[in-house]
């Protein structure tokens, strides 16, 4: 037993709701016999008689009474998802799982999502932190459907998968240290790799590449890695600390607009620690969706201004 398609339960529900065949046929822009054609099949498929006809036209019988309000919900489904689909496809509607690093997911993309929100009220985002290679395990569980930040580490997971990923560069990003504007090293008109070594460093979670380059600047440079006494999934919750403490960090420089309403800033020394390569990655089965592709170009658009 075996229903067919749901072209059939459509033709099966129109004759039901309009009570005859002649009636059903012209919603359905088909002929009477087309139409009666398909639901004999249908009734053939399920071995049991579904209507029941007369000269004045057509009623369910038991089967076709349990059959028809099964049929409606099947049919109202059928009709969201084609919605759904069509608004996806236009841009208008959709759903968007982003992977965002710091900087992104703090200052840029908060105005990026505004204007595509004015413009596909339907959809809907969901964003959530990342960082370096936090991307790739956000990928690997299903959980982003595109990740905008910093993408060095990522690369390198992209690489040997890249027949499935779109990785596009759209910038770089300095980083700096970072401490309560009151701190010693503040008082320096340029503070050394080697005093800046000797305080204490507060390290944000989620970016582990990030606490990997810093062990990495201060031994290219003959210093001993500060030792970290404190490790936070919060960027607010490390600028706290260095509110009340000689703690330092390392973070993306242009965090530093946030920093200050913290009373944290840079620390002044010759050179930034390394620069950040910063890009969009999103698998290529996602190329023709086109909420993807605005928001791909909007991000274009936010990295060139930021850039200037």
């Amino acid at each position: 037993m075996k229903i067919g398609s749901i072209r059939m339960l459509r033709h099966f529900v129109a004759a039901c709701q309009n009570e005859t065949i002649h009636k059903a046929a012209k919603t359905q822009f088909l002929s009477q016999s087309a139409l009666t054609k398909s639901i004999r099949q249908l009734e053939s498929n399920l071995g049991v008689q579904l209507l029941v006809r007369t000269t004045k036209g057509v009623t369910p019988t038991i089967f076709g009474k349990a059959l028809y309000d099964r049929a409606r919900r099947v049919e109202v489904e059928c009709d969201l998802i084609e919605k759904e689909l069509s608004e996806m496809a236009s841009g208008h509607g959709g759903q968007l799982r982003i992977g965002a690093g710091s900087v992104w997911s703090s200052m840029m993309l908060p105005r990026v999502l505004a204007r595509l929100y004015t413009e596909r009220p339907g959809a809907e985002f969901t964003v959530l932190r990342s960082s370096g290679g936090r991307f790739a395990e956000q990928f690997e569980n299903d959980e982003i459907d595109i990740g905008v930040g910093a993408f060095d580490a990522f690369i390198d997971y992209a690489e040997p998968n890249s027949a499935d990923f779109v990785c596009e560069q759209l910038g770089e990003v300095s980083t700096s240290f970072f401490a309560h504007e009151d701190h010693p090293l503040h008082q320096k008109a340029e503070a050394l790799p080697a005093e800046t070594g000797t305080y204490p460093y507060a390290a944000f979670r989620l970016d582990r590449e990030l606490q990997n380059r810093v062990g990495r600047y201060f031994a290219s440079r003959g210093v001993t890695q500060p030792h970290t006494a404190l490790v936070s999934d919060s960027i607010s919750g490390v600028m706290e600390i260095l509110k009340v403490s000689p703690m330092i960090t390392c973070l993306p420089t242009p965090l530093g607009d946030i920093a200050k309403s913290f009373d944290v800033k840079a620390i002044n020394m010759r050179d930034s620690p390394w620069i950040i390569k910063t890009g969009i990655m999103h698998r290529k089965a996602s190329l023709g969706y086109q909420l993807l592709e605005d928001l791909v170009a909007e991000l274009r658009a936010e990295s060139a201004a930021f850039q200037q």
